[in-house]
């Protein structure tokens, strides 16, 4: 499905496998942001189109690192998540062909994989930097499990300064939003456990031009020199 007229879309993630579904229990504890409730993995590929497809091409492993102008929480630092250990091709693969992305040119993928918990002693804060752009051309955000919960309701603007949103939803079990990241912003609300404790389970997919990546050297001594900006 490509993007409405308001620049993003709500698209259905079919069939995930029980592999997948099961690895988001070994995921390890995100010593950055969340405060004690946020568990996670990240890797990153090179998208290349061919005549049958996107080939996919696993990135050497580096820490993870965001400009602060985007992550104001955990910007402009290093940041070291184990490396992913399913595969989440086949739906970035998906959103590439929903959002029609430019099959002329390479592209750097960004895949990070996420747990949120709530309880009575954790709070259920979903996205700890708040309203936000990742700076990246277009965003996947797809959920795979909400396991006795309620809450996590999706917003998107078209600044950070609108007090009200143009889109307010949230997305279910085998379902992902596709974003032009460029021109919105989004927010997530809490997580509320119905009973003792829930969980979200999600992935979130960042498209860069392969122009623009957001891997290697220089780009780490660029999110370096922007905070001694």
């Amino acid at each position: 499905m490509p993007f409405n007229q308001d620049g993003f879309s709500i698209v259905d993630l079919g069939v995930i496998p029980a592999d997948v579904i099961d690895s988001f229990s070994r995921l390890a504890l995100d010593q950055y942001m969340g405060g004690g409730n946020r568990y996670r993995r990240f890797s990153q590929y090179k998208m290349i189109a061919s005549a049958t497809g996107w080939n996919f091409e696993l990135l050497a492993h580096r820490p993870y690192m965001t400009f602060s102008k985007y992550n104001p929480v955990a910007g402009g630092i290093q940041r070291f998540y184990e490396p992913i250990e399913v595969d989440f091709t086949p739906f970035i693969e998906r959103g590439a062909k929903d959002i029609g992305l430019d099959a002329t040119q390479e592209w750097q993928i960004n895949v990070h994989q996420y747990r949120v918990i709530v309880n009575s002693e954790l709070k259920g804060v979903t996205v700890p930097e708040g309203r936000h752009r990742d700076g990246h051309s277009f965003v996947m955000i797809g959920v795979v499990t909400r396991k006795d919960i309620s809450g996590a309701e999706m917003s998107l603007y078209r600044n950070a300064r609108d007090t009200d949103p143009f889109y307010t939803g949230t997305l279910l079990e085998g379902q992902a939003a596709l974003l032009d990241d460029q021109n919105m912003f989004h927010d997530v609300t809490e997580i509320i456990p119905v009973n003792e404790e829930g969980y979200r389970d999600i992935f979130v997919v960042a498209f860069s031009p392969w122009a623009d990546r957001w891997h290697g050297d220089e780009f780490e001594k660029k999110v370096i020199e922007s905070v001694q900006a």
